[in-house]
């Protein structure tokens, strides 16, 4: 029977595959994984004795249908060489390298292939990831790979053109969101008597109450106004950011798509 493989075991790849351990929506014994650097491994054989260590990445490729290359974007040229002839027309590809596009890996491997972007929100089951398929990627296959990562938050399909903004919005925004309530933190605790940690503590609890309201379909317009009574302190507040917030983020966009229009560029001239 085929197992389902991991080559790579950063980051992001140890939040997938965790992820998907602790939804349970894969057993420890489908697993079979291969990684360059092997003790990162050894925690997670300890935890989950049922899943396969390959010694290399070329047996994970042969034993597995369904491959997650889950390694950084500079390595992905290179592995796809090492494994290509240990695949067969029945592996279905997934990768999680935003910038690379699919006709840049089908220069290399052709056959089904998938490109995902999770968020680190997966971590904690939560979040979009973001899934773009080729044609050769049945509707079975799509639907499969789809639920592996609706178990780890919603996973969302798009056209591949949608893929950098839809990057910044799911992947970067938990970094973009963290440096705005930062900075709000900060400028909170040198107008008062409390400090940096407990101006942080007390915005971290709203922005998890405020995410619940939002998620719960209360939806912003409707919080807005909920919060902002005419010709109140909230309402003097909003005026600052409907002046200042949505030059910020116009230049936010502008500053990430020429980024990822720049590493495209230069990825395609290494393919």
């Amino acid at each position: 029977m085929k197992k389902i493989g991991f080559i790579g075991y950063g980051s992001m790849g140890k939040v997938i595959l965790d992820g998907f351990l602790l939804s349970g929506i894969l057993k420890p014994y489908e697993v079979i994984i291969s990684s360059r650097t092997g003790s990162k491994l050894e925690c997670l054989k300890n935890e989950y004795p049922e899943i396969e260590i390959a010694q290399n990445n070329t047996i994970t490729s042969m034993k597995s249908d369904l491959l997650f290359l889950m390694v950084g974007t500079s390595d992905v040229k290179n592995v796809l060489e090492e494994i290509k002839e240990f695949t067969s027309d029945n592996t279905h590809l997934v990768y999680i390298s935003a910038a690379l596009t699919m006709e840049n890996v089908n220069g290399i491997f052709q056959g089904k292939i998938s490109k995902v972007m999770p968020s680190l929100t997966s971590k904690v089951l939560e979040g979009v990831t973001l899934i773009c398929h080729n044609s050769d990627v049945t509707i079975a296959e799509g639907e499969y790979l789809n639920c592996l990562f609706n178990s780890i938050g919603i996973s969302k399909v798009i056209n591949e053109e949608d893929f950098d903004v839809g990057a910044d919005i799911t992947s970067c925004s938990p970094a973009f969101i963290s440096q705005i309530f930062m900075e709000f933190a900060k400028t909170a605790s040198m107008n008062s008597g409390f400090s940096i940690k407990e101006t942080e503590e007390m915005v971290i609890k709203t922005l998890y109450g405020t995410s619940k309201l939002l998620s719960e379909g209360m939806g912003f317009e409707n919080l807005i106004s909920s919060v902002a009574t005419k010709g109140g302190i909230t309402e003097e507040g909003l005026k600052v950011l409907d002046e200042d917030i949505p030059a910020t983020f116009k230049k936010l966009f502008s500053k990430t798509i020429k980024k990822h229009d720049t590493i495209k560029s230069e990825l395609k001239e290494h393919y």
